[in-house]
Protein backbone atom coordinates (compact mmCIF):
# COMPACT_ATOMS: atom_id res chain seq x y z
CA UNK A 1 0.00 0.00 0.00
CA UNK A 2 2.75 2.44 0.96
CA UNK A 3 4.68 1.54 -2.21
CA UNK A 4 1.69 2.55 -4.36
CA UNK A 5 1.27 5.86 -2.51
CA UNK A 6 4.96 6.75 -2.92
CA UNK A 7 4.87 5.67 -6.57
CA UNK A 8 1.89 7.87 -7.42
CA UNK A 9 3.25 10.86 -5.48
CA UNK A 10 6.62 10.64 -7.25
CA UNK A 11 4.95 10.07 -10.64
CA UNK A 12 2.75 13.12 -10.04
CA UNK A 13 5.85 15.19 -9.15
CA UNK A 14 7.52 14.06 -12.38
CA UNK A 15 4.38 15.01 -14.32
CA UNK A 16 4.16 18.44 -12.67
CA UNK A 17 7.86 19.05 -13.27
CA UNK A 18 7.47 18.19 -16.95
CA UNK A 19 4.40 20.41 -17.30
CA UNK A 20 6.18 23.30 -15.60
CA UNK A 21 9.17 22.76 -17.89
CA UNK A 22 7.01 23.05 -20.99
CA UNK A 23 4.65 25.83 -19.94
CA UNK A 24 6.73 28.14 -17.72
CA UNK A 25 8.09 31.25 -19.42
CA UNK A 26 10.96 31.90 -17.02
CA UNK A 27 13.95 29.75 -18.09
CA UNK A 28 15.43 29.36 -14.59
CA UNK A 29 12.20 27.98 -13.16
CA UNK A 30 11.78 25.76 -16.23
CA UNK A 31 15.29 24.36 -15.72
CA UNK A 32 14.64 23.70 -12.04
CA UNK A 33 11.37 22.01 -13.01
CA UNK A 34 13.35 19.78 -15.35
CA UNK A 35 15.60 18.89 -12.42
CA UNK A 36 12.52 17.93 -10.36
CA UNK A 37 11.27 15.76 -13.21
CA UNK A 38 14.62 13.99 -13.68
CA UNK A 39 15.04 13.32 -9.94
CA UNK A 40 11.49 11.96 -9.81
CA UNK A 41 12.19 9.67 -12.74
CA UNK A 42 15.36 8.51 -10.97
CA UNK A 43 13.30 7.66 -7.88
CA UNK A 44 10.86 5.73 -10.09
CA UNK A 45 13.77 3.74 -11.53
CA UNK A 46 14.94 2.90 -8.01
CA UNK A 47 11.42 1.82 -7.06
CA UNK A 48 11.42 -0.48 -10.11
CA UNK A 49 14.54 -2.19 -8.70
CA UNK A 50 17.00 -0.64 -11.16
CA UNK A 51 19.15 1.33 -8.72
CA UNK A 52 22.11 1.89 -11.04
CA UNK A 53 19.96 3.56 -13.69
CA UNK A 54 18.11 5.58 -11.05
CA UNK A 55 21.31 6.90 -9.48
CA UNK A 56 22.81 7.51 -12.91
CA UNK A 57 19.70 9.52 -13.86
CA UNK A 58 19.92 11.62 -10.72
CA UNK A 59 23.67 12.20 -10.67
CA UNK A 60 24.30 12.80 -14.37
CA UNK A 61 21.11 14.48 -15.55
CA UNK A 62 19.78 16.22 -12.46
CA UNK A 63 23.27 16.96 -11.22
CA UNK A 64 25.70 17.72 -14.00
CA UNK A 65 23.48 18.53 -16.98
CA UNK A 66 21.09 20.74 -14.97
CA UNK A 67 23.98 22.67 -13.43
CA UNK A 68 25.47 23.30 -16.86
CA UNK A 69 22.08 24.33 -18.31
CA UNK A 70 21.42 26.64 -15.34
CA UNK A 71 24.91 28.16 -15.67
CA UNK A 72 24.38 28.89 -19.38
CA UNK A 73 20.96 30.43 -18.72
CA UNK A 74 22.32 32.62 -15.95
CA UNK A 75 25.35 33.64 -18.05
CA UNK A 76 23.18 34.66 -21.01
CA UNK A 77 20.59 36.42 -18.89
CA UNK A 78 17.40 34.87 -17.57
CA UNK A 79 14.87 37.02 -19.43
CA UNK A 80 11.44 35.57 -20.00
CA UNK A 81 10.70 34.26 -23.46
CA UNK A 82 7.99 32.44 -25.34
CA UNK A 83 4.33 33.11 -25.87
CA UNK A 84 2.16 34.36 -23.05
CA UNK A 85 0.28 31.73 -21.08
CA UNK A 86 -3.23 31.52 -22.46
CA UNK A 87 -2.20 32.35 -26.01
CA UNK A 88 -3.42 30.33 -28.97
CA UNK A 89 -0.16 28.40 -29.14
CA UNK A 90 -0.36 27.39 -25.47
CA UNK A 91 -3.98 26.29 -25.76
CA UNK A 92 -3.24 24.35 -28.96
CA UNK A 93 -0.27 22.62 -27.30
CA UNK A 94 -2.40 21.65 -24.30
CA UNK A 95 -5.19 20.30 -26.53
CA UNK A 96 -2.70 18.37 -28.65
CA UNK A 97 -1.18 16.79 -25.54
CA UNK A 98 -4.65 15.90 -24.27
CA UNK A 99 -5.54 14.25 -27.59
CA UNK A 100 -2.27 12.31 -27.53
CA UNK A 101 -2.99 11.06 -24.01
CA UNK A 102 -6.50 9.98 -25.04
CA UNK A 103 -5.10 8.11 -28.05
CA UNK A 104 -2.55 6.32 -25.86
CA UNK A 105 -5.29 5.45 -23.37
CA UNK A 106 -7.46 3.96 -26.15
CA UNK A 107 -4.53 1.89 -27.45
CA UNK A 108 -3.80 0.58 -23.96
CA UNK A 109 -7.45 -0.34 -23.43
CA UNK A 110 -7.54 -2.35 -26.67
CA UNK A 111 -4.23 -4.13 -26.06
CA UNK A 112 -4.29 -7.56 -24.52
CA UNK A 113 -1.35 -7.33 -22.17
CA UNK A 114 -1.08 -9.98 -19.52
CA UNK A 115 0.92 -9.77 -16.33
CA UNK A 116 4.62 -9.11 -16.61
CA UNK A 117 6.82 -12.21 -16.46
CA UNK A 118 8.97 -12.58 -13.36
CA UNK A 119 12.56 -11.38 -13.55
CA UNK A 120 15.67 -12.81 -11.94
CA UNK A 121 16.69 -11.66 -8.49
CA UNK A 122 19.76 -9.70 -9.61
CA UNK A 123 17.92 -7.83 -12.37
CA UNK A 124 18.94 -4.18 -12.48
CA UNK A 125 21.75 -4.45 -9.97
CA UNK A 126 25.11 -2.85 -10.63
CA UNK A 127 26.77 -6.27 -10.72
CA UNK A 128 24.45 -7.68 -13.40
CA UNK A 129 24.71 -4.48 -15.42
CA UNK A 130 28.51 -4.54 -15.30
CA UNK A 131 28.65 -8.24 -16.14
CA UNK A 132 26.39 -7.75 -19.18
CA UNK A 133 28.40 -4.73 -20.23
CA UNK A 134 31.77 -6.48 -20.27
CA UNK A 135 30.63 -9.90 -21.48
CA UNK A 136 27.51 -9.76 -23.60
CA UNK A 137 27.94 -6.31 -25.16
CA UNK A 138 31.75 -6.01 -25.21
Amino acid sequence: MMFAVVFFVVAFLAFLGALSLVFHRHPVIATLSMAVATVSIGVLYIMLHVPFLGLFQMIVYAGAVMVIALYIIMALGPEESGPAVGSVQTVATFLGALLLLLAIYRVLLRSDMGPMPPVEEAFGSIQSFGLALVSKYA
